[in-house]
This record gives structure tokens, sequence and C-alpha cells, in this order.
């Protein structure tokens, strides 16, 4: 077995993780989390997988090419911030996406096909966000999350044409690094 992280997602736009970059780095002084991610590691998990054998990554990337051949593209758009964890003391940051439906959907073929392949994955509800910071420094008191509600998010819509398996680099930055890409069938 390796001992090597990875996990399948939906990776931003360029354009989309500069945009969402700048608006992180402004928000750094307000809201002093102790990590923050870097730009090029925004992403949506679908599933991740932990530890992972060759033959099980080759079997749920077979399914989900298979199952995911006929699926179009579609947008996805940002809409404001929350947390995970103690309002008070928050583990994660995190950007929401508007409900998606086609999102879901793809999220349930990653599921099933991951599954289908021997993965023990996590039985939770599917909360679709991109992890923008970790860990709040407690040493600046309690979280301000009534000025985070206030805050306007809001980026363009983005257009969404692929799946990709990542493998974790923690020694590394970024830290996210892709090793393969399952295309929707409607990429531009």
């Amino acid at each position: 077995m390796s001992n090597k992280h990875f996990f399948f997602a939906v990776p931003l736009p360029s354009d989309i993780k500069a945009s969402l970059n700048v608006k992180c780095e402004k928000m750094k002084i307000d809201f002093p989390f102790k990590r923050w991610v870097h730009q090029e590691d925004y992403h949506i998990t679908l599933a991740f997988l932990g530890h992972a054998k060759n033959d099980q990554l080759k079997t749920a990337m077979d399914g989900m090419r298979e199952n995911l051949m006929s699926f179009p593209s579609f947008e996805l758009k940002i809409q404001g911030l929350d947390t995970f964890g103690r309002k008070e003391y928050p583990r994660i940051l995190w950007v929401d996406l508007l409900e998606s439906h086609n999102l879901n959907n793809v999220r349930e073929i990653v599921y099933c096909d991951c599954i289908s392949a021997g993965f023990e994955l996590d039985k939770k509800p599917f909360k679709p966000h991109i992890t923008v910071a970790r860990k709040w420094d407690d040493a600046f008191g309690i979280f301000p999350f009534e000025k985070l509600k206030n805050d306007a998010f809001q980026l363009p819509k983005f257009q969404v044409e692929e799946v990709v398996l990542y493998e974790t680099k923690v020694e590394e930055t970024p830290k996210y690094h892709k090793k393969a890409v399952i295309r929707l069938s409607g990429r531009l």
C-alpha cells in the first residue's frame, strides 16, 4: 500500500483562483487564521481517498470515465463564506457555492465509483465548498462571525469541465498535484 494521499475534486479555473485569492488576501487582517490555503490548491473535494493502491485508483478512474462520458459540463457560482467547527473558534473558513444538482450528481458518480473500487469513504452528507483557511488563531479572541456573514462574497460563474485525481504532497507548496483528469462530455 502506498503512503501517499489522494482525492478526487473539481478544479477551479485560474481566473477564479486568482480572484478568490485577492479576496482572501484582503480578509487576512480581519480574520487571522493560522494557515491560508495557497491559491493553486483551491478545489471542491468530491471524494477523499487517503492511502490508495494503484489498482484501486485505476478501477475508480475507469468507472468514472465510463460514467461521466455523457455528463455535460455545467456552471457553478460562488456565494458567500462560512465555517466548520465551533462558531467561536472555527477549524475551517470556506467559500460556499450555489446549490447545483449537476455537482451533486457528479459527486454521486465519483463517490459510487470509489466505493466500487474498494475505497472506504466518509459517509457524511456532501457539503460542497472551497477551503480557504484553517485554524482560527484564538489569540485574537472569539471569531467575529457576524462580520463574516455580512461580507458580500460574489465571483463570476465558472464552467466545470473535468474531475481531477490529486495527490497530496504536504511538504510542498502548493501541495496538491494533478495525477489524472477525467473530462466531462460537454467540454468546450
